[in-house]
């Protein structure tokens, strides 16, 4: 790897870091000064943890790059192999890039999973009173921690013994080569794809039924079909390993860092997206009252909007299947979707998205 390609990686990692950093402040910044510190819960923990995870995977980045140069166990021929001398830098570098390359893949798979843990929790509490949900919930948050505890079987189990996965002579096999073992890879995209279209299947239905303003109802279905764009990142990633990883080991490190960037920023959307809204809303000079109803009110997460009046317009025609009371546990009255006629529904009141 040239001097110019290493210098360009390591920016982008650090500015990705930073970006990432920034984007958890403003989650926390959020959550604690308009709620107080009494509303943070098992999200904000786990995300917290992720933030650390997130951090040694970069710096796993960083030191396959600027300390070994890109280089792993692959990429040699059985020639190349019983040439290099076990005393020798580039016999070094190789076995220091292979283990990196395993801790790196730890992290990368820890972090992705800790992000998901983090929407199962987030809709734990927008689901709470929704008929249904709670048996999705359920298998949601058995679903997750065992397809890590699959993913962390295949990280152990592809190669035994486990240390084979820095061995240079003779040849280890691809499974025992960490930056392009096709069983890890695939499988691990696969899982991922898997839990994150389970993940996406729980707001979106509920989204759609709504009786929201469509300009709302556009927003939270981008908001969260951001899933697909996490997908799309991992396919890239899967395909470039698959692709030119035997060339250029450090593409694994390229795409892990990416991916788990791009995963980490859409997890805390919707807890930022408030403190923007809210800037643009106050920018636009809106009256006093509109203020009021439209900027941040409760970083729980994205305020839906106000449809009371278009409610009462409505036939009366049952609650919506999807509906919430009035009332959460939480003691508020944030809802998600009440139904076409929930008499609960007061003057004033609207919905959020906590």
């Amino acid at each position: 790897m040239s001097s110019s390609e290493a210098g360009r990686f390591v920016r982008e990692v650090w500015g990705l870091q930073g970006v990432a950093y920034l984007v958890v402040g403003l989650r926390y910044y959020s959550r604690i000064s308009t709620s107080g510190w009494q509303t943070l819960a098992w999200d904000d923990a786990l995300m917290g943890l992720a933030t650390l995870v997130y951090t040694a995977e970069s710096v796993a980045g960083y030191f396959v790059v600027a300390y070994w140069r890109g280089l792993a166990n692959n990429g040699m021929t059985d020639e190349q192999r019983a040439a290099v001398d076990p005393a020798s830098e580039e016999w070094m570098l190789r076995v220091n890039g292979s283990k990196t390359h395993v801790i790196g893949l730890l992290l990368y798979t820890t972090l992705l999973w800790l992000l998901k843990g983090c929407w199962v929790v987030y809709y734990s509490r927008l689901t709470n009173g929704v008929q249904n949900m709670k048996r999705i919930i359920f298998w949601a948050a058995i679903i997750m921690p065992v397809t890590y505890v699959a993913c962390l079987l295949v990280s152990f189990c592809k190669c035994i013994p486990f240390q084979n996965q820095w061995q240079i002579d003779p040849s280890p096999g691809n499974s025992c080569m960490p930056a392009i073992s096709f069983v890890q890879t695939i499988f691990v995209m696969a899982m991922n794809t898997a839990t994150d279209f389970y993940l996406m299947a729980i707001p979106l239905p509920m989204v759609w039924k709504s009786h929201l303003p469509w300009r709302n109802k556009a927003t939270l279905m981008i908001m969260f079909s951001g899933g697909f764009i996490e997908m799309a990142f991992g396919i890239l990633r899967c395909v470039s390993i698959l692709t030119v990883g035997d060339v250029d080991p450090a593409q694994n490190g390229y795409w892990s860092v990416r991916e788990s960037f791009v995963s980490f920023v859409l997890t805390n959307m919707p807890m930022v997206y408030p403190l923007f809204k809210g800037v643009i809303e106050k920018s636009r000079n809106l009256s006093t009252s509109n203020n009021k109803n439209s900027a941040l009110s409760d970083s729980n997460g994205y305020r839906l909007g106000s449809y009371t009046a278009k409610l009462k317009q409505r036939p009366k025609s049952g609650s919506h299947p999807l509906s919430i009371p009035n009332r959460t546990k939480w003691g508020s009255d944030e809802h998600i979707v009440p139904g076409t006629a929930d008499k609960s529904i007061s003057d004033g009141d609207e919905a959020f998205v906590k």
